[in-house]
Order: C-alpha cells, then structure tokens, then sequence
C-alpha cells in the first residue's frame, strides 16, 4: 500500500499568535510635571501668632522661587511677635496699622496673589464675617485676585464649631484654606514645645499659591 506524501516542513514557521513590535526605548519618554511659577508680586499677610516666627524661612522659599516682589500687611499684635524690622530685611516695604502712605485699595490692586500666614482665629473670623478692624482685613476684603490662608492657631481652637464654620464660608466665598499639620509648636502659654498642629513647610505653602 503506497505511503502518503510527507509534508514539507519550513526551518522557521510562522508564529501562531502575533505581537506588536518592539518600541524602541526612547519612544515614549517619561513625563514629567510642570514646573510650578509662583506669583511675581506677592501680598503677604501676617497676623498675631507666635507662628510669625517662624515666617523669614518661608520667606526664603518665596525669594529663591522666583517671587521678585514681597509686600507684607503687619497687624498690631503680629509686631509683639516679628517688628519691622525683623521683615523689611526680606520684604521690599512693610505696611502697619499705623501706616497711611499706601491705602487698602492700592495694596489690594497691586497683588497678583495674597497669603495670609499666619491666619488667627480672629483674622478668619473677619474676614468671613466681612469685618474690617485692621489695614490687613480692610485689604483682604478689597482683594479681587486669588487669597491664600494658612491658620495657625492652638489645635482645640481649631476644632471649635465656630472656626470650622468661618473656614467653610471662606472657602464658599472662593479662598483658598491650606489646613494645618500636625506637629511640635511652641506654645507661648506654657512656654514649651508641645504637640500641636503647625503650617505646613515652604514647599507645601509655595505649591499652592503658585499656579
């Protein structure tokens, strides 16, 4: 009985299951984000924590991210805390209650972007109540540009019904509320380094005031 004819066979055959070519390692290349521009003029804030200690580092962050201008907005009690003298070093005029020579209006026009640090309970508490007892809440409340807070306050007091009910309606009304952190404060009452909650570092605080 005759044998049927053996089947040519092929040195490489087809493969069965098709795959998409190799792209080569330079095609797509990793993404990176963008990188953040702060505001070139700045209108900073400051109210009466003993967190205003602590402000020329954040100042430092500003300065070497490229913010060109810096003016600060002082309260009474803030000076108890940081004098003029300790800000004008870092920022190119600093403006007090007791300073008349530039209004609110011409301070709230001037801000490509304002921040408020540290923000009291009572500084909050103004300005979203629209109150006005202060060149630096008169001003906030002039401001049509974007406001940044960062409060700074005891961690109970921070808790309290009424404070969580000014930060709601700031933040309805459109500004931005960066939350505190936890972490060692020093607290003036017990003259101690306590835990507590705190502003977050320059780099999260620069982050969000830039765009």
């Amino acid at each position: 009985m005759p044998t049927p004819p053996a089947q040519p066979t092929h040195p490489n055959p087809p493969p069965t299951h098709s795959s998409p070519p190799a792209q080569p390692a330079h095609a797509n290349p990793p993404t990176h984000p963008s990188p953040l521009t702060p505001p070139r003029k700045l209108l900073l804030g400051v109210s009466g924590s003993v967190a205003a200690l602590g402000l020329p580092g954040y100042l430092y962050a500003f300065r070497a991210a490229g913010v060109s201008e810096i003016i600060a907005v002082v309260t009474t009690s803030a000076l108890q805390f940081l004098p003029v003298t300790g800000l004008a070093a870092l920022c190119d005029r600093v403006c007090t209650d007791g300073d008349s020579s530039l209004g609110h209006v011409a301070l709230a026009r001037w801000a490509e972007h304002t921040l408020v640090l540290p923000a009291t309970a009572h500084l909050l508490g103004c300005l979203a109540n629209g109150l006005a007892p202060s060149l630096l809440a008169t001003t906030l409340l002039a401001v049509d540009g974007p406001v940044t807070l960062a409060p700074a306050m005891n961690a109970a007091m921070w808790r309290r019904p009424a404070v969580r009910r000014n930060v709601a309606t700031l933040r309805a009304d459109g500004h931005q509320v960066i939350d505190p952190v936890p972490g060692a404060v020093y607290e003036v009452a017990s003259r101690a380094v306590v835990a507590g909650i705190a502003v977050p570092p320059p780099a999260v605080v620069l982050e969000r005031i830039s765009a």
